[in-house]
């Protein structure tokens, strides 16, 4: 186990006429949260930064928390009275923003103190064909009161392709974007969500860059299981179908479609099994992720997990649990 403490450092940089740095917090029903996003971003070691936070219709008492900010000089409040989804909220927050660089920080995560100036200070060393500087990240289990480290492949430079291939490798709420990328590509509004989807259509255009210290806390937490997984994966789904159906896309990227489409059927083949103990939707996505890909037939855990959702639910059900359980056990005693 590790500590907020021990993954942090000190130090600051300074100087006259840094670049301003935008950082936006799309905020949805998390009042238990919001106060400590909000001060994790005052409260940067890099001065130079206007905090837009956006509630997109929360029903609890967020609105009442932001509004406690009003006379932050650096804060732009925006209180929306109803939802209209983080991809339409995230649009009206960068028309407004002034930033040269965009930071997006989810209002139940928090950054570390030097993230902004860590950021900054690596893309100052870039040119401008450098787009996307994203760094380390740690997950905090509210359950438990453990932090752990997150371990992803980095790869720097023209990423596109390892995006689909390999999945998503950005740790949430790390990244620094220069403001050109959503001038680029702004965010689709079709879908409520577009997430890390973004990083891939942002990809084509520029490239990316890595810092090696953890600059964000990713909170794991009970509130934020609810979204629908079936929604989800439908409009995984569409994304895909829109994005391949772009004519202008690069010719090696555009071979890329039936891999896309497989990773998606075949992550939400797992999820529905292990998540949501839904066998026969996790059978469908693991056929579709097959007939993209035959060859996953030799995959020996593709293989386990389709031969468990074609039992029958009672005993697919008792067999993942006993996975579990022993994978639990396992890693407790590793610990």
């Amino acid at each position: 186990m590790v500590t907020i403490e021990s993954i942090d450092s000190q130090g600051s940089i300074e100087g006259d006429d840094m670049p301003l740095v935008s950082v936006i917090i799309p905020s949805y029903n998390h009042a238990q949260y919001i106060s400590n996003a909000i001060e994790s971003v005052l409260n940067q070691t890099y001065r130079d930064i206007e905090l837009i936070v956006i509630d997109d219709g929360s029903r609890d008492e967020s609105h009442s928390i932001i509004r406690t900010y009003a006379d932050e000089p650096r804060v732009t409040m925006i209180l929306n009275a109803e939802n209209r989804g983080q991809s339409y909220v995230l649009n009206r927050a960068l028309e407004i923003a002034r930033g040269k660089f965009v930071s997006f920080l989810p209002s139940d995560d928090w950054y570390l103190p030097r993230k902004t100036e860590i950021q900054v200070a690596k893309f100052l060393q870039c040119g401008p064909e450098v787009g996307v500087v994203y760094g380390g990240g740690a997950r905090f289990y509210e359950d438990t009161g453990e932090t752990r480290l997150a371990i992803l492949p980095i790869f720097t430079g023209n990423v596109a392709e390892k995006l689909i291939k390999y999945g998503n490798f950005v740790y949430p709420a790390t990244p620094m974007f220069r403001r050109e990328c959503f001038e680029v590509t702004p965010l689709d509004e079709e879908f409520r969500a577009e997430g890390e989807a973004v990083y891939i259509r942002i990809a084509i255009n520029f490239e990316f860059e890595y810092v090696h210290e953890v600059v964000a806390v990713m909170r794991d937490h009970y509130y934020n299981i609810g979204k629908d997984p079936y929604i989800m994966y439908r409009e995984n789904i569409l994304y895909w179908q829109k994005f391949f159906a772009n004519k202008l896309l690069p010719k090696q990227i555009r071979k890329l479609r039936r891999c896309a489409l497989m990773r998606t059927h075949r992550l939400y083949g797992y999820r529905f099994i292990g998540e949501f103990k839904d066998f026969y939707m996790a059978r469908k996505c693991l056929f579709r992720a097959l007939g993209e890909q035959p060859s996953l037939f030799v995959n020996c855990k593709f293989l386990a997990a389709l031969i468990v959702s074609l039992l029958p639910r009672g005993i697919a059900k008792r067999v993942v649990e006993r996975f579990a359980s022993s994978h639990n056990n396992t890693h407790h005693e590793a610990k």
